[in-house]
Order: structure tokens, then sequence, then C-alpha cells
């Protein structure tokens, strides 16, 4: 929780882009969101300013351009990313672009029947919806010496004037709906036809809302662990996250075959599913039955009364233009992330979801919205990260479309935007750059657009602003007609005065700039700017006989300024922002707990205009006025959540019901079946539901009745998910991960299958000085029942005989034990024999390695490393499953575009490996599930970039010739993204899990094939 602001203190905070944990170790992987801004769960509220020394006594200076602050103001952050505008309990920020994090050792992939790599190994911290960095990235480069000034950066040039043409150049028009694909022909191999006969095309409505939601990220209470080292670099899964918002486009081919030679297969499990039958991955005969897939959102019920959505939604930037309001975010959550555009035509009365388009494919096919600007001539929303920049482009605000890469570029890495306002002559946006990504070497960037496509970036002198023998960041802009000003944040290099703050204005679209002379009183402080069509206002704090109040003054030209009316009312402590509009200007006044609203149509006799009332964990990151009301967008805490916070005030004070809920669209409940497992005539999936673990249970593989959670089996304190289950004598078995602080492992176990009961209270499951515990899947064999994970930089492993009573394994020779730089860690177990085989990475100071265990006991283990294929760098092992003597364990290996898989196999019980060459089709091959069936062994992965990846399908009778094919069709692919992330042997078939996500939605899928 940041500190009440002070007057003289912007709080410009840096913070992890979302999805990039803002510290080294990562957290699990399964939690990333996105780079979120974002990226997969947010990065903690609290890591933003957590209190400022006090500045030293400032030498009295009353010149114009040189504010200087007083005694006991804390000091700006001149390196800011955006304001956190905190008062006591609500907190009032301008959620921009991140600054990139260091680079982060990164966790491994995870197991078979789970959605990502393991945390492993070691931070447990909540990630901001999050992207994966690519592992061992390249040191940053050398300080340059001093050379000549560049010219400005250019993006290329633009395809048509901005914004009326809202398709892509070239692009083909949007197609009619694609008719059901014709059954394929008897004699093809499986599976290629995937449609259920009679299936409908569109998925059931969402859910009903009804959840409140916290604030994924919040304080965690902290752990009397020792600090765990880092982990292996994280791969780039660009697969693992949804883009935010597709356009309609063809149905890809229904039937793709892709022969590939054997199976290895890499994986990292995608999040969210739901079921298939699949009798041809039982082998290399296809059966005769028919095969189909649907969307089956409703086949998985979700019973009791939800307590969160079990996702996080944020707004992240507002604008406003005559009646319409725009404002843009993102919705993260496990293995997903998608941007947010809310549109309001009446002035914020009613708002209703933008319809988005433009490319599927490409590094900012991912990016987040974070800022937005617009006026009559149209709008721009931009998002920058380390995936590359986006730039969205609207001619009315109601539909956007995703300019191509290249518009974007000037945006990339090493960006970050914090504000974009709309001129007389296009749009200005202000911001940073760094060139070693850590913003530690930050320097102010102004771009420049005509159109919102074309965008010319100026960095450092090259703005050219009058600074000298001093750094600066840009605060703020506001625009007026043709009239710019900027408001910069000024540290000299000598610390006196320690900061000021400072404002320019431009007549010429941000060419040139000449100071702008506030007036300073004497006794004044801070300095807040803004403006619209009326004009110009400024804002100084004054304090006279104890009491604050802020004095306006006004300027139709931002040069000649004149003193205007005084900001007086009850509660008063400092003005945080000044908008603007043609009807004249509004406050947003930080008073007690509260964000106090004040209005004025020419900054001489102001009125209240509402009270936003103060909240634990509420943030304000932006607001905008419209046609005499005001909106306010951020997010706010709910019950297990973040939620997105939208409140609109008219011109009488008076709050206008708004409520996020009912935008259709605005929030996707989860809805996931991640794993499957299947015992005698029992199938069970697990998963999660509105944030809560959660799992189903067949006798047929096509009707799923709800399981009952004991206690805390299921509901706990933040998000739970299943990740992975297995059947056994004794009964059931499931584990997964607890995300509430502080962080454990989630073991719940059942005799039946329909109620489970936590088994993760006992003494193995306690967290030791050597750090967090992780369960990342489990296994059951003749032995008993073992589960693998990690502890701080350590595998782990527990066993059961009776799923009652569990102890702790130990390995031969420290098989287990993890160092400094220097971790190990499993991902995927599997009954092995009469014992387990468990596979994972060590790491040394070359980088990641394949990892085997074996265990004859599932108490003792030993390790086995091996071989990294030939051309391999570095690289571990996701998946494993065995068939009597033949065990297939598969991998990812790092690549500039994703991963490349890296697969083994063993025909002698895991004493020896040899390496499975690469798939002849497509190296690029993500695997999702990977199990063992009476025939021999099925698979299914993913291909295809990040935002439209289609199943996969492969069998092997013998673990080593592989056949693959893309299936195809409602659920298996098509547009967005789709996965089949769990399956099992079941009733003659392969019974699956899935995920279907595209513009319109998610849902968990169903394929279903008779024998």
């Amino acid at each position: 929780m940041t500190p009440t602001g002070k007057p003289d203190d912007d709080h410009e905070v840096e913070r992890p882009e979302p999805g990039h944990p803002g510290q080294a170790p990562p957290p699990p992987r399964w939690l990333d969101d996105q780079d979120s801004p974002g990226g997969p769960l947010l990065p903690e509220d609290d890591a933003e300013a957590k209190g400022r020394p006090e500045n030293p006594p400032a030498a009295a200076a009353q010149d114009a351009e040189d504010d200087a602050p007083e005694n006991n103001a804390p000091e700006d952050d001149a390196e800011a990313v955006m304001a956190d505008r905190t008062i006591m309990e609500f907190r009032f920020e301008r959620d921009k672009a991140q600054p990139a994090a260091p680079p982060a050792a990164a966790a491994p992939a995870t197991s078979t029947d789970i959605p990502v790599p393991p945390p492993f190994p070691y931070a447990q911290q909540v990630p901001e919806p999050p992207r994966p960095q690519l592992p061992a990235p390249q040191p940053a480069a050398p300080p340059q010496p001093p050379a000549a000034q560049a010219p400005p950066a250019q993006s290329p040039p633009a395809h048509e004037p901005f914004p009326y043409a809202q398709q892509i150049p070239g692009a083909p028009a949007p197609p009619t709906p694609a008719l059901p694909a014709p059954a394929p022909p008897a004699a093809e191999p499986f599976p290629y036809a995937q449609q259920v006969p009679g299936a409908p095309s569109t998925p059931p409505a969402a859910e009903p809302f009804p959840w409140a939601q916290q604030i994924p990220g919040s304080s965690q209470p902290a752990q009397d662990t020792a600090q765990p080292p880092a982990p292996p670099p994280m791969l780039d899964e660009p697969w693992r996250t949804a883009s935010p918002g597709r356009p309609e486009r063809p149905r890809k081919s229904i039937k793709k075959p892709l022969l590939i030679g054997v199976a290895g297969v890499a994986v990292v499990a995608l999040a969210a599913a739901g079921a298939v039958i699949v009798p041809g991955l039982l082998g290399d005969d296809d059966g005769g039955g028919e095969t189909g897939a649907k969307l089956a959102g409703a086949a998985f019920p979700v019973t009791g009364a939800a307590r969160t959505d079990g996702r996080d939604q944020q707004f992240t930037g507002i604008a406003a233009a005559g009646s319409t309001v725009v404002a843009v975010g993102s919705e993260t959550g496990v293995g997903m992330s998608r941007g947010l555009f809310v549109v309001s035509t009446d002035g914020g009365h009613t708002f209703a979801s933008a319809k988005v388009g433009g490319p599927e494919d490409g590094p900012a096919a991912t990016a987040l919205p974070q800022s937005v600007g617009g006026s009559s001539k149209g709008w721009v929303a931009i998002g920058s990260g380390k995936s590359g920049g986006a730039v969205w482009t609207s001619s009315d605000g109601r539909t956007w479309t995703r300019e191509p890469d290249a518009v974007g570029r000037v945006f990339g890495p090493g960006s970050r935007v914090n504000q974009v306002v709309s001129t007389g002559a296009g749009f200005i946006a202000i911001g940073a750059k760094s060139t070693k990504g850590d913003f530690s070497d930050a320097k102010a960037v102004v771009w420049t657009s005509a159109d919102g496509r074309q965008w010319e970036a100026r960095v450092g002198d090259q703005i050219g602003l009058e600074v000298k023998k001093a750094s600066y960041s840009l605060i703020e802009a506001a625009a007026s007609g043709d009239t710019i000003l900027l408001k910069a944040l000024i540290k000299p290099d000598n610390k006196k005065p320690p900061q000021y703050r400072k404002v320019w204005r431009s007549q010429d679209g941000g060419r040139t700039w000449a100071v702008s002379d506030v007036p300073v009183p004497k006794g004044s402080r801070g300095l807040t700017v803004g403006g619209g069509e009326a004009g110009f206002l400024a804002v100084r704090e004054m304090k006279k006989g104890g009491k604050s109040y802020g004095q306006a003054f006004v300027s139709k030209d931002g040069k000649d300024w004149r003193e205007a009316g005084k900001l007086e009312m009850a509660g008063y402590n400092y003005t945080r922002q000044v908008l603007g509009d043609a009807k004249g200007y509004t406050v947003l006044v930080a008073g007690g707990g509260d964000v106090l609203l004040a209005q004025s149509a020419d900054g001489e006799t102001w009125k209240p205009a509402g009270t936003a009332p103060g909240k634990p964990g509420r943030k304000v990151a932006g607001a905008a006025p419209a046609e005499g009301q005001t909106v306010l967008v951020g997010h706010e805490p709910g019950g297990g959540d973040r939620n997105p916070l939208l409140s609109v005030w008219d011109s009488a004070g008076r709050a206008v019901p708004v409520d996020p809920a009912k935008i259709s669209d605005l929030i996707r409940p989860d809805h996931t079946v991640q794993a499957v497992g299947a015992s005698g005539s029992l199938a069970v999936a697990v998963g999660s539901a509105s944030g809560d673990a959660a799992a189903w249970t067949s006798a047929d593989g096509a009707s799923w009745k709800s399981a009952q959670g004991l206690g805390a089996a299921f509901t706990r304190p933040g998000p739970q998910r299943l990740t992975d289950v297995v059947g056994g004598g004794p009964g059931w078995l499931a584990v997964g991960y607890d995300q509430a602080g502080p962080k454990r492992p989630l073991v719940v176990t059942s005799a039946d299958g329909a109620t489970w009961q936590a088994a993760d209270g006992g003494v193995a499951f306690r967290e030791s000085k050597r750090g967090a515990l992780v369960t990342n899947a489990a296994a059951s064999g003749s032995a008993g029942y073992v589960v693998v994970g990690t502890e701080g930089p350590s595998a782990a492993t527990w066993f059961s005989t009776d799923l009652k009573s569990w102890e702790r394994g130990s390995g031969t020779d420290r098989a287990l034990e993890g160092e400094q730089k220097a971790g190990r860690w499993m991902a995927d177990v599997a009954g092995a024999g009469s014992g387990f085989t468990a596979v994972g990475g060590v790491r040394d100071a070359k980088g990641n390695h394949p990892a085997v265990w074996s265990s004859s006991d599932g108490l003792r283990w030993t390790l086995q490393t091996l071989p990294l294929p030939s051309g391999v760098i570095e690289g571990h092992l996701t998946h494993v499953t065995a068939k009597g003597g033949t065990l297939v364990a598969a991998g990812i290996a790092p690549a500039k575009q994703g991963a490349n898989w890296i697969g083994y196999v063993s025909s002698d019980g895991g004493s020896s490996w040899r390496e499975l060459p690469v798939p002849g089709g497509d190296p690029h091959i993500v695997t999702t599930a990977l199990t063992a069936t009476p025939s021999g062994f099925a698979a299914t992965a993913t291909s295809g970039p990040a935002g439209s990846t289609d199943v996969v399908s492969m069998t092997s009778a013998d673990g080593t010739a592989w056949k693959a094919a893309k299936p195809g069709g409602t659920g298996l692919g098509g547009d967005g993204d789709q996965q089949v992330t769990g399956l099992a042997p079941f009733g003659g078939g392969v019974l699956g899990v899935g995920r279907s996500a595209d513009a319109g939605g998610e849902q968990p899928v169903l394929w279903t094939r008779a024998g």
C-alpha cells in the first residue's frame, strides 16, 4: 500500500509489465499472465511506491521555471511509469506501460496434464499477466560512446489516412460463416473429421456474472523461508497466451495431415479446458466410429454460488470526445490474456464492448492496450511491451482495428507509453525508452502521428526541451487545438534543488518547444496541468491558516496565464488531475480517503461534482469528462480477484448507475477442465470454476456431474486450480496449486471421485526454510501414489500407500537437491512397472538439461541426466508416460520462435534412453497431453502462432514411430486458440480435455468418437 500522496509527489512509480514479475525468481508459470498488462495474474499493487524519503530543505525559488518542491514533500520518481494516485485507501493511478523487468530466471515447463511449466521452482509470487522470457537472455549491451544526435525514428509509411478506413490494406473482406466440413472417407487415418453431427456451432451463453473479485497480486504474508536461487531461464512461450481480440476469419482446413517420424513432444500444458473421447488415438487403426467435437461449457456444470469469476479485469486508460467515451484495459487469467475495449456513445450513461479486428499473428498479437486518445477525427490506442508494440485505430470508438505489427514497432521492447493525447494535428504520446530494457537508463520520448498509423519518435535531446545538467521524465501532456503542453519532472545532476517541475508549449505538433511560465505564487508548491477545447488550467497547492486549497490559473494559448479561482472544499488535500473539454474543466482532488470531483466552466467559480468513496485496494487509473459527466476507470478488489472499476458522476455530483458486470463480453468467468484420469468404469476430470478448484465425474465420458469438495478442499482464499488427477485401488488423487498467501500445495483425495477432501494439511506438506513447496503432477502404481514438484531450488516428492498418510521422498547421492543457480525440478511422473519414473530438468552454468529420476518404491530416487540432441544448447523434459517396459519422455528446447520439442524413448524400463528424431513436418509443435493406451501411445499438441493455435493429434504403436494430423473443426481448429490439455484411456477410447477461445468467447471442448 503506498502512502498518502503529497502535492509535490506524482507517485510516478515503475511497475513490471503485466505478465513479467517485477522481481526474480518468477512465479509458477501456470499463473502467468501476461506481460500483462498483460498480462496473467498481475503484479502486486504494493509494489508501487512504498513511501519515499522526504526532500531536504530546498532553496527558495520563485522562478516560474524552477518549481522546486517545498520541504517535507516527497520526491517524484524521475523514471516514472505511472502516477500512483493513492488517497488513503483509495488509489488514483495511471496504469501506463510498464518498464521491463530485469531478466529473471525462468520456470520450466510442467507436467503432462499441468497447464504450464512448473513453478520452477522457486518464486511463488503471483505474477501479472504474463509473458514468458526467452532462456538465457542476452546481456545488456555496454554503454555506447557519445554519438551525433540520431534522426527521429519513424514507423513504416501509413497504409491509408487514419482513421476512416478500418480494413487493413490488402486484407481480405470478412468471410461468410464457414459451412460444416464433410465427414472424411472412412479409409483416412484418424483423426480428421472431428465435427459432431448436429452439434451447435456456437457456444452456450456465458453464465451470468455474480461474483465479486479479489485482487490477484495483492500483498501476501511474508514467509520465513530462505530465498531460493534463480531458476532456469524462462522460455518464451507465446502459444500460451491468447491474443486480445480477433476478427472473424475463415476456418482453417479440416484435414491437415502432418506426418512425423517419431513421438517426442514438447509440452507446456495450457490452461482452461473440456473433455474428449478418441479411439483413433489408440494406435494406427482408425476404428470405424463417428468422430466429432463440440463446445462443452454446459457439459461440465458449475454448481454453487461462485465467489469470483476467477480472472482479473482492469481498465488502464480512458479518453472522451464529445459524448463518446472509450476505456481500454485487460482481462488476465491462468494461461490467457486479452484486451478490453468498452465504449459509450451517450456520455457515460451506458457502455458496450467495442468490436476489435485486425491481424492475429505476429509478435504483437498478444499485446494489451494500455493508453487511449481520441477526438471527432479519430481514435488510437497503444500497447507496448516485450512482445512488441501494438497500435489500434478507430474512426468512431466503436469499431477498432489492430494495425500491422510494423505500425507498432516504434513502441516495441524497451519502450513504455504513459499517455496518448489527441491534438489538432493528430496525436502525441509521451513515455520513456530504455536501451538496457530495465529503465535504469531511461530517456524521455515523444511520439507524434498525424493519422495514428505512422509514428515519429523523438528521444532525449531530439525532443528539443531545454534542460541542462539534469535528467527528466515526462509526466503529463495536454492539448487544446494546435497547442500542446508538456509537464516534466526534472532532477538536477547535483540534486540542488532535489527536483522540480517545468512546463513547455508547442504550436507545431510537438516539433519545437518553448517554456510556458506558469505563475508561482509565494508559498506555493506542486503543479498539475491539463486542458481541452476550453483552454488550459494549472493548479498550484497553497496553504493559509492551516487550510489547504488549490490556486487555479487559466490560459487560452499555454503562453499567457492569469490567476483564476480557488479550489476550496471540505477535506481538500491536493489536486491530482486536471481534465478539460468544451464545457470547461474538471479536477480530481485527494480528499481524505476519497476522490473529490469539482467542475468549472471558466476556472473562476468551482462547484462540487461528486465524491468517489475510498475503499481498500481500489485504484483509479484515469478519468475523462463527457457531456458534463465525469467517468473514472481502474480496478477494485472483489472476493478473490480483481474487478474492473467504471464509475460515472453527473454534473450535479450524483452517481450514474453503471455495472461493469452487465457489459456484454467484458468479463469471461474462468471455467476450466484441465486434466482427466480414468480407473475402471469411472472417469474424473479436474480444473477450476470461477477461481475455485473443481472436479467432475462421468461413467460414459459424455455426461458429467460436478463433484463436491468437503471443507476447504476446493474453496480457499485466492485462486486454486487442480492440474493433474490419477486413480488407483484406494481411490483418487488430484494435485494443483493454491495461490493464497502464503502459497501452498493443493492436494486432495477421494474414495469415489464424487466427494473430495484436503490431504495437504499434514507434516509432509509443510513448508521448510529450503523454499516454497509446489505440487506439479501425480501418478499411481502398484506400490501406491506419488506426487512430484519442487521445494525451492530442489526437486520434491511425496509418497502414500493409502492416500491417508504421506511421507517425503529422498534421493541417492543428493539426487533431488538443487543449489543457487543449479536448480532441480520434477515436472511429471508416471507409474512404470513396479516403480515410478519422473522427468524434469537440472540446471548448471550452461543451462537446463533433461533429467530422469527413477524409484522402485516411490521413496528413494536416483537421477539420470540425458544428453541434449545435436545442435540443442539447452532443454528440459516436461512429460512422461509408460506402457510395460517402454517409456516415452518429451520436453522443450528454447528457440527464437517459441520452442522446439525434444524427445526420448526407453525400451528397458528407463535404464537407457535414446533420442527421438525431430518430427519432419513442424519442429515447433508443443505437446499439451501424453498418455499410454491399450494400443500404444497417444498425444496432442498445438501448432501455430500465439492467438491462432490448432490441435495436432499424434499416435504411436511403439513410442518410436509417430503419425500426426490436424483434425480441424469445431473446438480443434479455426479462429483463435484450441488445445487439448489432458488425455486418458477410457471405455475403449481415449478421454481428453481441451479448450477453445476466440474473439467471441472461451469454452471447454468435448471431443468424442465411438470405438
